[in-house]
């Protein structure tokens, strides 16, 4: 750790992850004693884990006894960095070291965020949490470069919304409502982060410390890049993703959340009865925790928690994401299909983003299955194992999945090409002078055709097309063709009929999977009626 002329300490560690806090903390002590922990630590990423991650910094800053005088938590809206920088620029009237918490802040927030704050809108919005959704609402239009008047219309153009994350607009334009109602406080003009970035290269009077939480940070951002120089930052950031190396962090993060909640009862889960828990919990690790609690007063003097104590004690709270259906279904798993169909629709999904999942899901397996019938995709055969893939894929199967790219943007381009002169030779409109119209050939062959149907994206990872060319086992060439057909015409239902989306859904689910277990289930490898 070097000493710089302003005070501050330059942390050889500048950036750890809240597994690391410990080590870190333990690398802090020296044979003289303590080393003092940097004057400023932004701390980020997931709610639980960056709570869990300030009381221990706090703690080894400040004494829990002490804590209530020396240590000052503030909200974290953009008009109360005057006052934390006003706090932090004062000496403590106690001896001894001095804490400001500027928590929960969303000043590391930018465009690149956008889908993400609003889906946190959305969440708050659906826990009837209004104050809190129209924070985030009020957020994500900053970033945005935009002001409430600028949606007041609610066509939301401005916002380049993704719609899977919008889904049905009603409770947008209820919010919307909401805020023009509850405005936010008039703020400076001047932006919050450049003030608290000014104090924190100032620096602060020694034994003073600051401490930053958000659930979002861009790193990008000048302010983070400076409390990285002069602090610490502690990314408690946790993959989203459903690949399996994500599914392993998360998994790992549960279970080290089962053994903290665990441990001071004196009380064991087994494997089976983990995995129920996170089957029922899903990935949140708010209600992971709050369960395990359940299941300490549920069994009471038992030291053991099983699985059956799980089915008992506890009612499903994982909230089904749209994968899990598109999952059941590229299964052909009538019955797991049909479940995830019922969540979704009873948290508000909207039928056309449930069947829009479906129909891209699809799309891509009969790529899968176009790939694997042509002779570079041989190779494959049922039973295969993921390290047989995993073998193969960098030397023989990714070159040959460029390949088969390559032929199908070729493929697209001359289609669009004949759909386009077919288009100009039916018009009745004179066409433009020669000069113009020589000139169009050139620019078609420049532009490349657009499509999200390429089975090798910019990062190649084996895993996904290893499980995507099993779920075309499932399916022949006839099924996926039938399927589309199936999913078009449901499509078209929705938008022009007076059914049922629900009816209407499950009809199309029917038709794809094949009738449920138990009820004359069609074998996956046949061809759908």
């Amino acid at each position: 750790m070097i000493l710089c002329p302003d005070g501050f300490h330059i942390n050889i560690m500048p950036e750890i992850l809240h597994s690391e806090i410990k080590s870190y903390l333990s690398d802090q002590k020296t044979a003289s004693g303590n080393r003092p922990l940097p004057p400023v630590i932004l701390i980020f990423g997931d709610e639980l884990l960056y709570k869990s991650a300030l009381q221990t910094l706090l703690d080894a800053i400040i004494l829990p006894e002490k804590q209530a005088f020396s240590y000052e938590p503030v909200d974290g809206i953009p008009e109360n960095v005057y006052p934390v920088v006003e706090t932090i620029n004062t000496y403590s009237f106690f001896s001894g070291q001095k804490v400001v918490g500027f928590l929960d802040t969303r000043i590391f927030y930018a465009k690149k965020n956008a889908n993400d704050i609003l889906e946190k809108a959305r969440e708050a919005h659906n826990g009837k949490d209004f104050k809190t959704s129209a924070r985030y609402f009020f957020s994500l239009l900053s970033v945005m470069g935009l002001s409430l008047d600028d949606v007041r219309d609610k066509t939301y153009i401005g916002l380049n919304l993704d719609m899977d994350v919008v889904g049905d607009t009603a409770w947008l334009d209820n919010l919307v409502d909401y805020c023009a109602e509850n405005p936010p406080k008039e703020t400076s003009a001047e932006d919050p982060s450049k003030i608290l970035q000014q104090a924190v290269e100032k620096g602060f009077p020694k034994g003073n410390h600051l401490i930053l939480t958000s659930d979002m940070v861009d790193k990008r951002k000048s302010l983070y890049k400076v409390i990285v120089e002069k602090g610490l930052a502690v990314d408690c950031s946790v993959p989203k993703g459903e690949n399996w190396a994500d599914r392993q962090a998360q998994g790992a993060i549960l279970a080290e959340q089962m053994k903290t909640v665990l441990m001071p009862y004196g009380k064991t889960m087994d494997k089976a009865a983990f995995q129920k828990l996170v089957d029922v919990t899903g990935f949140d690790l708010r209600m992971f925790a709050g369960n395990l609690e359940k299941l300490v007063q549920y069994v009471g003097d038992r030291k053991t928690i099983a699985v059956e104590d799980i089915e008992s004690a506890l009612p499903r709270t994982r909230l089904d994401p749209i994968f899990e259906l598109t999952n059941a279904v590229t299964d052909r798993n009538y019955d797991s299909a049909s479940f995830f169909l019922k969540s979704l629709l009873s948290r508000g999904f909207f039928p056309l983003q449930i069947i829009a999942a479906i129909i891209n899901q699809t799309r891509k397996i009969l790529v899968v299955k176009d790939f694997l019938d042509s002779p570079a995709g041989k190779f494959w055969r049922s039973g295969f194992t993921f390290d047989q893939f995993k073998k193969q894929f960098a030397q023989t199967i990714l070159p040959a999945l460029q390949a088969h790219d390559a032929i199908l943007v070729n493929r697209l381009g001359e289609w669009e090409t004949r759909l386009h002169s077919k288009s100009e030779s039916e018009s009745d409109t004179p066409p433009p002078d020669k000069k113009k119209k020589k000139s169009a050939p050139a620019e078609k062959k420049s532009a490349q055709p657009a499509t999200d149907m390429l089975l090798v994206k910019q990062t190649a990872s084996p895993y996904p097309l290893y499980l995507s060319m099993q779920k075309s086992d499932y399916f022949s060439r006839t099924d996926l063709i039938q399927a589309i057909i199936s999913l078009d015409q449901a499509n078209l239902s929705l938008k022009s009929s007076s059914l049922n989306p629900e009816l209407i859904l499950e009809r199309m689910i029917l038709k794809i999977c094949g009738l449920p277990k138990g009820k004359g289930h069609i074998n996956a490898t046949k061809s759908l009626p």
